[in-house]
């Protein structure tokens, strides 16, 4: 037995309350992006465009193969670069709604009320997208690989799971897509606004590599490795056993350096999410 001060709370109910509160909240939050539509929407879409690009880029490149063609190339790369390219876009968009709807119709309220804990609300939401973009890309991901080397197959071109650098390959695209959807989640949680952190987000992977192509050539030279997109994309996807540039990180080292910025997004969320009133 217990025993306790008025206004003390029993170690042990406290110990339980604390266990059960982020995994009531983890299947609240499931619930809440399985019944909505956007959910499946941009699923369905990460899917069909990724497939679509692999399919076409390696029967385009079947049908044009000639001895030649051999040299440089990564048929790894060309049937998952569709997953990262055209992946990024669409669960950065997931990643968004997955906090920015509920404060579009106030529901975030109905979410505090039942989980006051923000720090716990913030970790629930953003490991419930992580599960649900995990499987979704894991199959997707897979799927690009087998159909592209399959069409590759015909012309003696396709790579193996097996080869040195395949399954890297593959499970790097799937984890760049799935921090894609981590970054915009946690600009989400700063911004407050849909159009605000899709805006962000897409400004950060696609405009400013592009705008650091204005610097000087040394000056970029020694910035690309830090910055996503262009041979950054390239790199991610990569299952050659060195860097596709010399002045690049390798494929976990491009990695990483993402996932750096989008621990910075997150922990810029979760602090905002805690210190504003919703």
């Amino acid at each position: 037995m217990t025993t306790t001060t008025p206004g003390q709370v029993p170690v042990t109910a406290r110990s339980t309350r604390s266990r059960a509160g982020f995994a009531s909240t983890f299947r609240s939050e499931l619930i809440k992006i399985r019944t909505v539509r956007s959910t499946y929407w941009s699923l369905l879409l990460l899917a069909a465009a990724s497939l679509a690009w692999s399919i076409a880029a390696c029967a385009g490149t079947a049908a044009h193969w000639t001895p030649r063609s051999r040299a440089g190339f990564d048929p790894t790369q060309t049937s998952i670069i569709g997953l990262v390219l055209l992946g990024q876009l669409i669960i950065v968009v997931l990643g968004a709604l997955t906090v920015t709807s509920e404060y579009s119709t106030q529901a975030i309220r109905g979410s505090l009320t039942a989980m006051p804990r923000r720090g716990v609300l913030f970790a629930a939401k953003g490991a419930v997208l992580a599960l649900v973009a995990s499987v979704v890309t894991v199959l997707v991901g897979f799927a690009a690989f087998f159909a592209g080397q399959r069409l590759l197959a015909g012309v003696r071109a396709g790579a193996m799971l097996s080869q040195p650098g395949v399954l890297r390959a593959i499970l790097a695209a799937i984890g760049f897509t799935v921090l894609c959807g981590l970054f915009s989640f946690g600009l989400g949680a700063a911004i407050r606004s849909t159009a605000g952190a899709i805006t962000a987000a897409y400004g950060f992977l696609l405009l400013l590599p592009q705008l650091a192509r204005a610097l000087p050539a040394t000056w970029y030279d020694d910035s690309v490795r830090w910055l996503p997109g262009g041979q950054f994309d390239g790199a991610i996807a990569s299952s050659g056993p060195d860097p596709i540039s010399k002045y690049m990180f390798g494929t976990w080292g491009e990695l990483a350096v993402f996932a750096g910025y989008t621990a910075i997004a997150l922990i810029a969320g979760a602090i905002l999410l805690r210190r504003r009133d919703a």
